[in-house]
């Protein structure tokens, strides 16, 4: 029987174990990748200790979005093919009822949501961190090899690995259907996922206002994308909501569109929600991505006389994923040099820890960490 290398965890309080394993063989409705590249998330050393108490079935192999090759399919694929290239999808959903969804190899389900455990209790309990793994056919996006990497733009798979980084701030993005011209507001902008979100949104053609309280991170966004003529920099230095939403106004030049909202767990209390919604014009939108745990505060009477939409957003759809393959290879979404990545560190299978605490450091935008089997 063919073998392969995968990392297993076994338990929270263990190191992940490299261990050579059967290679799984391809079924009806999936296909076998090779795994080029995997995107290691800045928290996914957490997740793996058990400091973020996410859902795993143990034992396992973890996982982030990844870059592959298909290496067999299945007897039903009609369109994949062995050799392709590939985005790698870890949204997985229940084929019977589309509304369950894990994300391969870092979150399953909990006792409220059984079905999405029984996902990740079953096939889908080993995901990307390994030589090879099995896909849904649905989750497997072919990639024009071609242009992206040895044409037109010259990308390296390390530069295809930020598609996922993207694909997120895209999904709400495209949720609240931002339009050229549009002002968004990106707050925190200088984050992984703000600062993605910045890049995504101008390459839609919006007007963006990056909000942070990092003056140094700021100004990395500035250079980055000083070329659009549509970027403006707020950096918030207080708490009191109703500055901030000044400070907000006046950087839009007008009330905002959208705001989209990407506050990380540390930022439970901050006013920034608030003032993001402050800063909305009436029939505007707002979308919230982040991380934050506990209950947030919305300024009622202003949600309702401005007549406001509030929206959540977990992750993306398909047609995101489509969409989103389209802005790279059409080249409106730089990616890696291009697109403002100035360090990438790439780490193997047996150097899985120092890939996870090096992820774990480099949390900003322009910085990318990823794991090369």
């Amino acid at each position: 029987m063919a073998t392969h290398k995968a990392l297993i965890l076994h338990s929270c309080d263990k190191p992940l174990t490299l261990s050579t394993i059967p290679r799984p063989t391809a079924q009806s409705g999936d296909a076998i990748v090779r795994i080029l590249a995997a995107d290691i998330v800045p928290y996914m050393y957490q997740v793996l200790n058990g400091t973020r108490p996410y859902p795993l079935s143990l034992p396992m192999t973890p996982g982030n979005t990844a870059i592959g090759r298909i290496f067999e399919v299945g007897p039903d694929a009609v369109h994949l093919t062995p050799g392709q290239l590939v985005f790698c999808d870890i949204t997985i959903r229940g084929r019977d009822d589309p509304t369950v969804s894990i994300l391969y190899g870092i979150h399953g389900g909990t006792e409220k949501n059984p079905g999405a455990k029984k996902l990740m209790d079953g096939v889908w309990r080993n995901a990307t961190y390994a030589e090879y793994t099995r896909f849904p056919l649905e989750n497997l996006y072919a990639l024009n090899e071609d242009l992206l990497l040895s044409g037109k733009f010259g990308y390296t798979i390390n530069d295809l690995c930020l598609m996922p980084v993207c694909m997120v701030p895209f999904g709400g993005l495209s949720e609240v259907d931002v339009k050229p011209g549009e002002i968004v507001i990106v707050g925190p902008a200088t984050g992984r996922y703000g600062g993605a979100a910045v890049a995504v949104a101008l390459a839609m053609g919006a007007i963006v206002v990056a909000v942070g309280r990092n003056l140094e991170a700021l100004e990395k966004l500035e250079i980055i994308h000083r070329a659009s003529g549509r970027l403006r920099t707020v950096r918030l230095t207080g708490g009191d909501a109703g500055v901030n939403t000044e400070l907000l106004h006046a950087a839009a030049g007008s009330d905002a569109d959208v705001y989209i909202d990407f506050s990380p767990p540390a930022s439970q209390g901050s006013s920034l929600l608030a003032s993001g919604i402050g800063a909305l014009r009436r029939f505007g939108r707002c979308v919230i991505m982040g991380g934050v745990a506990g209950n947030i505060e919305l300024p009622y009477l202003e949600i309702m006389f401005k007549s406001l939409r509030i929206q959540g957003r977990f992750m993306y759809d398909r047609g995101h994923v489509q969409g989103l393959i389209r802005m790279v290879e059409s080249g409106l979404l730089a990616l890696g040099g291009k697109g403002g990545v100035y360090h990438t560190e790439e780490y193997g299978l047996e150097d899985v820890d120092e890939a996870l605490q090096a992820a774990g450091r480099l949390m900003g935008w322009g910085v990318h960490v990823v794991l090369k089997p």
